[in-house]
């Protein structure tokens, strides 16, 4: 299978041995094409690289949209990423959006030198977005609140209070499970949903908390 992908790549004068490169996992309902004008602006003022790309059946990319092909999704573009953009994975974000923390929580789970990792509307299970009874665990999809637990690098939390896709609890939970020294002061956004955080003067905040935490990983 082929993954289509959009890079936003900051011109090598303006490049240094820390540069980071913000690996996008995008939400469920677009595609790269949709994200341009967000990952513009991030690269622009975060001074990164951004890479964006579509899951196996998602936009242009070839496949079937399985969540086990959304593993290897990632791992095939963090594969490429490190050997053609960053050298040390260290210099790798992993950013995760709604579905997309799915797969930036399990290869986060699994790369213990990957720099940081940003979840954005996450959800601490596909199942318990739905019931939160653990009646038909065996079923459940993307297990974060379990893999988190894993993780071994600074974790930025990123959460509507007023989401009713998937409540604001999930990213609480998922904020209590990180490791203590993995933990980073969360942002719980007041009157935001799902889906517009960065929409409208929010931006500006979303553009200024997300810098201050990946300017923070060279600390």
């Amino acid at each position: 299978a082929y993954i289509a992908a959009l890079l936003y790549k900051l011109p090598p004068n303006e490049c240094s041995a820390t540069t980071k490169t913000i690996l996008y996992s995008h939400g469920n309902a677009t595609d790269v094409g949709a994200m341009a004008g967000l990952q513009c602006l991030i690269a622009k003022n975060l001074k990164c690289h951004v890479l964006v790309y579509d899951y196996s059946g998602y936009g242009e990319s070839g496949g079937i949209p399985m969540e086990k092909n959304t593993y290897r999704d990632i791992k095939m573009v963090y594969e490429w990423v490190v050997n053609n953009l960053t050298k040390h994975e260290s210099n790798v974000v992993l950013y995760g959006q709604s579905v997309g923390s799915g797969p930036s929580c399990y290869l986060a789970s699994r790369r213990e030198n990957v720099g940081g990792l940003v979840l954005h509307s996450p959800f601490t299970s596909g199942m318990r977005v739905l019931t939160p009874s653990r009646a038909l665990a065996c079923l459940d999809i993307f297990p974060n609140i379990d893999r988190i637990k894993k993780v071994q690098c600074p974790v930025f939390i990123i959460h509507g209070k007023q989401d009713t896709e998937v409540s604001f609890q999930h990213g609480v939970a998922l904020q209590m499970a990180v490791r203590e020294d993995c933990r980073t002061d969360p942002w719980w956004v007041p009157d935001k949903g799902h889906n517009d955080i960065v929409d409208g003067p929010g931006i500006v905040e979303y553009i200024q908390r997300l810098n201050r935490f990946v300017r923070s990983l060279d600390d």
